[in-house]
Parts: structure tokens; C-alpha cells; sequence
């Protein structure tokens, strides 16, 4: 076979056909589609609207008394015309009729004009307070969380101020100390705003002090901007969904405040001087003052009731999808379930437990002498991203075999497919992942004797399957040590949550003696056993891991780019541990990793992947020095030479595929 050794760079690309233009929708944003989400929507619709025109549609003024259907009583019988004694008279509301649609109260005022004056200023009251505390928590919970310091000590005592004091015992103080509260729509929110917003700087400012050591926040700071721009470009756009929660959740609390203190009579009277404003609140007091509930009105006191119980049943359903209106990431997964509902496909799955969207096939017999040095089986495998016409294929018709003892290297660029791959395999694809087509056979041969024994299709296992097979059969190395390990949790007690849930019969000494052993199988003493995460240097930290996948000695391993933090002398080390290790207990490992010259050294056979397919295999030492696709060869040369005269880089001429078939805009 002759190899050309000419460059990638170098080769004259293929003829091919002319491109056709395709023109493409700019993708919108798209709606929530939940049903819970659009009933709570036009639920606050409908409100809107009334609050805007309403006092258009007023039959009658709120306070106008309609004398010719006032019905008066005698108090007293044998008093009143045609005796000698004088009458004492009481009124009596009208119930729903043609020229008033839900009565009238005592005083004959038309409660369905009442209604719609109330359903203004109680609206407006509500989202004006709730603005007014929504901005006050942000000013004082981000700017806490992220100067931190004096500043986050006097702000959080500011706030812990407000949140020890009682909320509606305040409030009916400043609203009886601001008699003429009742008269402002501006003032009764303020009032009600200063006694809603601690809780939600609280929260905000817990989530800004989680957020201020990322990493992208770093490299903000290390790019030189200043710490404004970072609170409203890196960090605030990360607390919108709890900013918008914390703003739906006011609304509906200064709404029930408002109610509460008019209902106390502390809102102002429509009919005192100054006057105050209409709202849910009054309706409702001058009910129960004149015995509406126990003479039976129901005209007058149910409708401002029910409009309350309405309006925070709309904002509590709104606020379902308020995640998935501003993630992006849930945005798409509420599309995915959308199309695949079309396609009478459910894609309800238990957390941990990636849906399987394909008809179930007939497992392969394979003969024994096949099977007898197979871990795992890939078939004919896909997994897409969305489901439908919104799909995004990420894998395309994958076939692979993991023999015992192999170490088999999975190599490609970023975004080829390799960790949605590994990850749906094995049924830890987080949402909106599908597997589409294939199946992933498991020849499970446990060295201690327990768990399940024989071919398990992954792909038609339940939850209780999948979880015995998971670690004790097939372990995860992940990529950052970092997030990986429990922060709060010292490695011995990560440790003793895995042997006690996988190996009950081990006692508490047997599970720390194990735990210690497995340390320092990869050179770390015991002692560490009572650290914590942080207490580690990067290394340790991927070392620990590495142990940890092998505490149940499975027979398959996928360690997903180990090497990643580390230095590079660290990594080489870590790397060499791995090989000693397989060759001491015989695991099998698919390893990912984007350096192709890596895996020359460490695997025995690599996969190159492209754009979700697997494009060539081959033994490593033939593919290193024999590699058939320029792909390949590009992935070998990508890396500058250690050693001998520096030549430029180039990479592969053209651009990854296109996995987006269709843009769909709504």
C-alpha cells in the first residue's frame, strides 16, 4: 500500500458539485408550549386587558347609587306609612339581573362596575410593588454577592433587618402612619414593595456568590472590565430565571397584601375624603360589613374572591415556564417533547435514564467463541438532539466492539459526537438527547459473582437494571475531576456512598479498608481518605477519580479526557497508572480524548469520528503510521513538533458538517 506523504494543507481539494444556496429563517424565539404555561398566560391576558380598558366598559359609576331599583325594608313591622310611628329602613342588594350583571350591593352600586375599577388598581398595585421590589433585591443581592466583603456585610445585615421583622404586621404600620396611601397607586406599591423584597436579595445575592468564581467571570476580570459590566453582562443574565420567578412570586404576594390592608380598611374608602381607589380588598370589606356572606349575597363578596384565587392560579402556572422561556438549553427540550408528541412518541424518562425513541429489534445471537471477548456492542447506533424536523444528529449509524482487556481510543474534533456517544450508550444523555435507532449489547461477566449475568440490551433495560449495571459493571471517568467529586463530601465518605450502595455485605471498617486500598493503588495514602476536594492539587484529584471507577472492578471503563486539568508530567503519570492498572485487573477501557497522537501510545486500537459517524478504525500503530483519511492525518499532525525545525500549522480546508438539517422558525 502506498502512502502519499504530502500535507493536508497541500493536497488540492476534490472537485465536487457547485454548492446550492440554501436560504434560511432567522430563528425567533420560540413560545412556551405548555399547556400549563399558555392556560396561566391567558389567564393574565384576560386580567390585562380588563385592568387597561375597563373603566371604558363601566355600565354605571362604582359610586353611583341607582335609586330607582334601591329596595328598602322596614326594620320594624307596624312602623312606617299608614302608622303613627316613624319607619327605620334597611337596603337590600339586588341579585344578577339584565341592567346589572352581577347585582348590586346594599347601597344599590352596581358591583359590576365595582369589579373592573377594582381589577385595575388591584393589577397595577400588584406589578408596580413587584417591580419596585424586584429592582431593590437585584441592586442589593447581586452587589452583595459579588463585592463580598464589608459591602456584602452591611447589605446582608440591611436585609436580615427586613426578613426578621414581620411583613403584614409592617405593613399595616406604614400604611396607618400614610393615611393618603390609599389615594396613590404609586404609594400603596412603594408601602407594599418595602416589605417584599429581603427574601429575594437573600436568594439572588446565594446564587451571585456561586456565580462570581466561575470561570467565565475570571476570565472577565482578567480581560480587564470592570466590575459593572460584569455584574450586568456575566452575571445578572445567569439569574434571569430567578429574577423573573422572584418578580411572579412578588407580584402575587403584593397583590395579597393589598387585598389584606384594604380588607383591614387601611386602603383608603372610595367614598372618604381624599378618596381612596377601588380594588378587591374594599369589594370584599364592605361585603362582610354589611353581612353580605351570611345573608346569602353571593353576587357581592364571591366575584372580587374568585378574581383573587384567579389571577394568582395565572401567575402560578406562568411561572412553570419561565425555566424553559429563558434557558435555552430547556427551551429546546420543550421542543423536542413538542415534535415527538406529534409523532405519538413520549419522551417521559426517569432522571439519569436517557428515552429511547426506536423500535425494539431481536437481539443477534452471537456465537460463544464471538461473545466470549466482548465487553460491549454498539449497533447501527443514533442519537439525535430534538426529535423530528428540529433534530439535531449528532450520531449517525455508529457500530463498535469493546473486547475484554482492550483499551480502545475514541479520537475526533470537538463537537464530532464522542461524549454524546459514550454517554447515550450507557443511558446518562441529559435531555433533549434521544437515542433514535441501534442497540448497545452488554456482556456482563461480574468477577465477584453478584449482580446481572449474560447480554443485557442496554437500551430496553428499566431504571432498577441500569442501575446495577452502572458502576459495578461499567464505571465513568469524567472529564473535570473538579466537578466530579462532592465538594462538601471528604473522599473517603464519596467512597463509602459507592461500596455501601454496590457491596451492602461489606461492614463500615471493610468499606474503609477497601477505600484506602484503592488509593493507594494509584499512590495517594490512605490519610487522604479524610480530605477534602479542595485539599487536593489537580492531579490528586483525576488520581482519586481513577480508583473510584475501579472500586467495584467492572469490566468496562470509560474514562472521558482524564487528563484534562493536569499538567503534563501529571498526565503522563496518570496515564501510566491507567495501563498498569488494566493490565493488573484486566478491564476493558474506551477512552476519549482529542489528541490522536495520545491514543497512539495508550490504546490498541482507535476509532476516528466525524461529524457524528465513525469514519476509520484500524490497530494504532497501523493508523499511526498508515492513516487512510485526511482527516486522520490531520488529527496526527495538529499538534507542533517537540523536536527539529518548526514548521507552520494548517488545518483541513473546509468546515465541520452542517448536523442542523432543518431550521424551523416560529
Amino acid at each position: 500500500m502506498t502512502i502519499n506523504a504530502t500535507p493536508v494543507s497541500e493536497l488540492a481539494p476534490v472537485p465536487g458539485p457547485l454548492p446550492v444556496p440554501v436560504f434560511r429563517r432567522v430563528q425567533i424565539l420560540h413560545l412556551p408550549r405548555s399547556p400549563k404555561v399558555i392556560a396561566g398566560l391567558v389567564i393574565l391576558a384576560v386580567f390585562g386587558v380588563v385592568a387597561i380598558i375597563g373603566r371604558w366598559l363601566e355600565p354605571y359609576s362604582p359610586n353611583a347609587t341607582d335609586t330607582q331599583h334601591w329596595i328598602q325594608r322596614v326594620l320594624v313591622e307596624g312602623t312606617g306609612p299608614g302608622t303613627n310611628f316613624p319607619a327605620n329602613y334597611y337596603p337590600l342588594p339586588l341579585p344578577p339581573s339584565a341592567a346589572h350583571w352581577l347585582g348590586t350591593t346594599v347601597f344599590a352600586q352596581d358591583v359590576w362596575s365595582q369589579l373592573l375599577a377594582s381589577t385595575q388598581a388591584t393589577l397595577f398595585v400588584g406589578l408596580l410593588a413587584a417591580a419596585i421590589a424586584t429592582v431593590l433585591s437585584v441592586l442589593i443581592g447581586v452587589t452583595a454577592g459579588y463585592l463580598g466583603g464589608n459591602a456584602d456585610e452591611g447589605l446582608s445585615l440591611f436585609s436580615n433587618v427586613f426578613l426578621a421583622i414581620p411583613g403584614l404586621p409592617l405593613l399595616i404600620v406604614l400604611a396607618d402612619y400614610v393615611p393618603s396611601a390609599g389615594t396613590s397607586v404609586l404609594l400603596v406599591a412603594a408601602i407594599i414593595a418595602v416589605t417584599a423584597w429581603a427574601y429575594s436579595a437573600r436568594v439572588l445575592r446565594a446564587q451571585t456568590l456561586s456565580l462570581r468564581n466561575r470561570d467565565f467571570v475570571e476570565a472577565a476580570r482578567v480581560s480587564g472590565e470592570r466590575p459593572l459590566r460584569i455584574i450586568l453582562v456575566e452575571v445578572l443574565p445567569n439569574l434571569v430565571p430567578i429574577v423573573a420567578a422572584s418578580f411572579l412570586f412578588t407580584t402575587l404576594y403584593a397583590i395579597g397584601a393589598y387585598v389584606a390592608i384594604a380588607f383591614l380598611g387601611l386602603a383608603g374608602s372610595p367614598t372618604s375624603s381624599p378618596p381612596g381607589l377601588w380594588n378587591w380588598g374594599e369589594m370584599l370589606r364592605q361585603a362582610f360589613a354589611n353581612n353580605g356572606v351570611r345573608s346569602g349575597w353571593w353576587w357581592w363578596w364571591a366575584p372580587p374572591g374568585i378574581c383573587v384565587a384567579a389571577l394568582g392560579t395565572g401567575l402560578a402556572l406562568l411561572n412553570f415556564g419561565v425555566d424553559e422561556f429563558i434557558n435555552p438549553r430547556l427551551r429546546s427540550a420543550g421542543l423536542s417533547r413538542k415534535a415527538a408528541r406529534k409523532a405519538g412518541i413520549s419522551l417521559r424518562s426517569t432522571l439519569g435514564i436517557t428515552p429511547v425513541v426506536r423500535p425494539m429489534p431481536a437481539i443477534a445471537s452471537t456465537a460463544p467463541d464471538e461473545a466470549a471477548d466482548k465487553v460491549l456492542e454498539i449497533r447501527g447506533f443514533s442519537v439525535d438532539y430534538g426529535y423530528g424536523e428540529e433534530a439535531v444528529h449528532a450520531v449517525v449509524d455508529c457500530n463498535l466492539v469493546l473486547r475484554r482487556g482492550q483499551v480502545m481510543g475514541l479520537a475526533g474534533e470537538s463537537g464530532s459526537g464522542k461524549t454524546t456517544l459514550a454517554m447515550a450508550a450507557i443511558r446518562l444523555l441529559r435531555a433533549p438527547g434521544v437515542i433514535t435507532a441501534g442497540e448497545v449489547l452488554f456482556h456482563s461477566r461480574p468477577k465477584s459473582g453478584d449482580g446481572p449475568r449474560g447480554t443485557i440490551d442496554l437500551l430496553a433495560s428499566g431504571e432498577e437494571q441500569m442501575r446495577a449495571v452502572r458502576w459495578s459493571e461499567i464505571s465513568v471517568v469524567l472529564q473535570s475531576a473538579l466537578n466530579s467529586l462532592n465538594p462538601v463530601l471528604t473522599i473517603g465518605a464519596q467512597f463509602d456512598d459507592l461500596l455501601r450502595v454496590h457491596r451492602p455485605q461489606l461492614s463500615r471498617a471493610d468499606r474503609w479498608q477497601r477505600s484506602g486500598e484503592l488509593l493507594e493503588m494509584v499512590g495517594i495514602s490512605a490519610d487522604r481518605l479524610r480530605s477534602y476536594t479542595h485539599e487536593l492539587s489537580g492531579g490528586r484529584r483525576q488520581r482519586a477519580l481513577n480508583p473510584s471507577a475501579l472500586a467495584l472492578e467492572p469490566p468496562g471503563r470509560r474514562p472521558g479526557h482524564p487528563t484534562t486539568a493536569p499538567a503534563h508530567a501529571t498526565s503522563r503519570e496518570i496515564l501510566e497508572e491507567l495501563i498498569g492498572l488494566r493490565d493488573r485487573l484486566g478491564f476493558a477501557a474506551l477512552f476519549i480524548t482529542h489528541d490522536l497522537s495520545l491514543l497512539v501510545e495508550l490504546a490498541d486500537e482507535i476509532t476516528v469520528m466525524y461529524a457524528g459517524r465513525l469514519m476509520e478504525r484500524a490497530p494504532a500503530v497501523s493508523l499511526f503510521r498508515s492513516p487512510r483519511l485526511p482527516y486522520t492525518h490531520g488529527l496526527l499532525n495538529c499538534f507542533p513538533p517537540m523536536h527539529g525545525a518548526r514548521r507552520p500549522m494548517a488545518g483541513i480546508a473546509g468546515s465541520h458538517l452542517v448536523l442542523l438539517a432543518t431550521f424551523i422558525a416560529w
